[in-house]
């Protein structure tokens, strides 16, 4: 099997997902914080404000190019914007979209109460532009779709995943 990759909105559950998918199926998990902690030595909000959102951006594209050696990779919400390295995964790989509404995505966040390094592009000003923005980026790049729920448990989300993958 080849490396499969959870893709979504960031809140969507891809970390929790992929630490579970990974689990059920025997894999390695990696999550693209780890991936950048590695490869940069910083993690990425120290990265974004010592160098700025368009070092970052380079930088985080850059992690993508790599040998994941067929494990589960959560990928950040914002991998989204590299089309040429979305195709690539998508071309050779599994990628998987956790499509999760915006009020499932917003009670997440809240709950939560942390800010994570989300970098907006010019002319999104609020969290809910970004997210319709990135939505319609989403389905441009994934070979199975995953319609979250806000009743779903993680359980439940990898349960859906490994019916449709062996399906």
């Amino acid at each position: 099997m080849v490396t499969i990759f959870l893709s979504g909105m960031c809140y969507a559950g891809k970390t929790t997902i992929g630490r579970l998918l990974a689990q059920r199926l025997n894999k390695y998990n990696i999550d693209s914080r780890d991936i950048f902690k590695i490869k940069y030595g910083i993690s990425e909000t120290e990265y974004l404000q010592q160098y700025g959102k368009d070092k970052f951006k380079e930088a985080e594209e850059k992690s993508l190019h790599q040998d994941f050696n067929k494990s589960v990779v959560s990928l950040g919400g914002s991998a989204i914007y590299y089309e040429n390295t979305m195709k690539m995964l998508n071309d050779n790989h599994i990628i998987i979209w956790l499509n999760v509404p915006f009020n499932v995505i917003e009670n997440r966040k809240n709950a939560e109460g942390l800010e994570r390094p989300v970098v907006y592009p010019d002319g999104i000003e609020t969290f809910e532009e970004l997210y319709l923005e990135r939505y319609e980026k989403y389905k441009k790049y994934y070979k199975l779709q995953i319609d979250v729920v806000e009743s779903d448990t993680p359980n439940d989300v990898v349960n859906k995943i490994i019916k449709n993958l062996f399906n």
